[in-house]
């Protein structure tokens, strides 16, 4: 975790001890305010009737991912997503989340899932509503103003 983000470690861990992320076995790789990066093992209790990950466990991971994303800085909670898987899943995942766009009323994402080997397993393009202003009454966090001002940067 950068230092930017030492600010925000109550609203991380908040969603990092959700009893699901545990019950997943979720981990924490990397956070930024433009980057998510979690992965959990594939245990044999998220397989499928075929010995494969189970696409709602891979789902689970990509979606706890998103979650702890969109509500640095504010509260949001999912509104929609779309998935698409593309290969079986086994061993380790990791799932990765960065912001496609941030309004006031809707923040949307780009969250894909990844094999051990670095082969794309599912993506998704996950919607939040922002429910209101964070923790401290703000409505948006100076974190939030100068990665949107990267995120833009870097788009023209």
């Amino acid at each position: 975790m950068d230092a930017e983000m030492r600010p925000h470690i109550d609203d991380v861990m908040q969603m990092y001890e959700a009893p699901f992320a545990h019950f997943l076995g979720l981990e924490i790789v990397s956070i930024s305010a433009n980057r998510v990066e979690c992965s959990m093992e594939v245990a044999p209790e998220l397989m499928n009737s075929m010995g494969r990950g189970h696409g709602g466990a891979v789902y689970s991971l990509m979606d706890h991912t998103f979650a702890i994303a969109c509500n640095i800085g504010r509260r949001c909670t999912g509104q929609s997503s779309v998935t698409t898987y593309y290969r079986p899943a086994k061993g380790v995942i990791r799932a990765v989340c960065v912001p496609i766009n941030r309004s006031r009323s809707l923040e949307t994402y780009d969250v894909r899932a990844y094999s051990e080997e670095g082969k794309l397993v599912a993506s998704a393009q996950c919607t939040a509503f922002v429910l209101g202003r964070d923790r401290f009454g703000r409505k948006t966090l100076p974190i939030l103003r100068r990665a949107r001002a990267e995120q833009q940067h870097h788009l023209s």
